[in-house]
């Protein structure tokens, strides 16, 4: 049975009033984006018992963050994993992180950002939390990831995501020509551990064609970061300017294009 752009909605096992609001404010959103929604009573079964009866995704709503699951095993749910290992090393060390440092704009700039491949909001959230006066808009393309995700955000980050706009499905043209940065991370390589939830991402989100997809934010952005494979022919295809990080596979890779008179030249000038 296709389980495309079918989900189930149910609640945590102790339930109340709250929870199902939560629940039809839900099943409202994800209707929006095109899904089939099915909210089914939980009756105290567990998340092994309800893939037993169906192989279609479910998303479980609580008082804490949405859960969503693609089968019983494997949960996808927004933390900060690395994240936070980032910031106290910047706070201990003044050690700033790779993807911010090579923005190599003063952490007070008042920018607007685009993170054009939102996915597990980790990278998103990196960034709204040290570049404090930007402004963010995040986009994903996969409904079902979009809402645990966002929603996860907002309810974690209630103040930071007041400088953030989440949007369901590709990046605007008109959002690329305004905004001072652009991020994308088409193949989500970060290593991360598989609790993490990205094991399960890439199952589920795939950018078919990257090339296409990268030509495509070259062609209306000011400025473009790449995070990929340090094997990924992308930076070599677009002349990417790479930063090295031996320590990971994952490297980013920054581009200005044709528009890019807004952010100075000396942007660029740090990276080999």
């Amino acid at each position: 049975m296709s389980t495309a752009n079918k989900v189930r909605i149910t609640s945590s096992v102790k339930t109340d009033d709250v929870i199902f609001s939560h629940i039809e404010k839900a099943e409202d959103e994800l209707q929006k984006m095109g899904q089939s929604v099915e909210v089914i009573r939980r009756d105290k079964k567990t998340i092994a018992e309800l893939f037993r009866e169906s192989d279609v995704p479910l998303i479980v709503i609580s008082h804490h963050l949405p859960l969503l699951y693609f089968d019983s095993s494997s949960k996808i749910v927004y933390h900060e994993n690395t994240m936070r290992f980032k910031l106290k090393a910047f706070d201990k060390r003044g050690e700033l992180p790779p993807l911010v440092n090579l923005m190599a704009v003063p952490l007070d700039s008042a920018l607007q950002i685009v993170d054009t491949t939102m996915g597990m909001g980790n990278d998103l959230m990196l960034m709204a939390s040290m570049l404090k006066n930007c402004q963010f808009h995040a986009y994903e393309q996969h409904p079902l990831i979009y809402f645990v995700i966002s929603q996860g955000i907002k309810q974690f980050h209630p103040a930071l995501s007041e400088r953030i706009q989440f949007h369901y499905g590709t990046a605007d043209s008109a959002i690329l020509r305004i905004a001072d940065i652009v991020y994308a991370d088409p193949m989500f390589e970060e290593t991360v551990d598989q609790q993490s939830g990205m094991e399960v991402l890439h199952q589920v989100i795939s950018y078919d064609d990257n090339a296409s997809f990268i030509r495509y934010l070259l062609q209306y952005s000011r400025l473009v970061i790449l995070k990929a494979h340090f094997r990924s022919p992308l930076f070599e295809e677009f002349g990417f300017d790479v930063q090295l990080r031996k320590s990971t596979k994952s490297h980013f890779g920054i581009k200005k294009s044709r528009r890019g008179d807004l952010l100075s030249d000396h942007h660029t000038d740090h990276i080999s």
